[in-house]
């Protein structure tokens, strides 16, 4: 099945969510080094990244969204189409309360606000982790979103 959302036949959702993703994961890696090394900086880049996830995660998400509607609904990929979405509606829920538990530092003293935040952050990239490879599952074993060949696939054995 084609993606409706696609430019020039190639779907947009899934190079969308290369920023998203690495911003999900670096997020919560500035977290773990402000953590060691308690500086300014890292708590913003954290911060930042943070909200910078959030917000491309919400950019790559909408033609995600229009796709999941493109599937039809008794397949079993609308199923994992649903727990795909889920999981990444989840993991910005996670980033979004987050940020707010950081707003104007409340969570540079290492405390409750540092810790839950954390947890936010490290249970948002394990949900993404999950709903990455629920997406990969709906690509290679579903075929969605993937362009049809216009020619036969070589063989590689030789002709007898």
């Amino acid at each position: 099945m084609r993606s409706k959302f696609a430019i020039m036949g190639h779907p947009l959702h899934p190079t969308l969510v290369a920023i998203p993703v690495g911003l999900f994961v670096w997020t919560l890696v500035a977290d773990i080094v402000f953590g060691i090394r308690q500086e300014q900086e890292w708590y913003n880049i954290a911060f930042w990244s943070g909200i910078a996830a959030w917000i491309t995660g919400v950019g790559a998400a909408l033609p995600g969204f229009g796709d999941y509607f493109t599937i039809g609904r008794k397949s079993s990929a609308a199923n994992i189409g649903l727990a795909h979405m889920v999981f990444n509606v989840t993991t910005v829920g996670c980033y979004i309360a987050a940020m707010f538990m950081m707003f104007d530092n409340d969570a540079f003293d290492l405390g409750t606000n540092y810790q839950v935040a954390l947890g936010l952050h490290s249970f948002g990239v394990l949900l993404l982790a999950a709903s990455g490879w629920l997406g990969g599952e709906m690509v290679y074993r579903h075929h969605l979103a993937v362009i049809p060949s216009r020619e036969e696939p070589v063989s590689w054995r030789r002709a007898a």
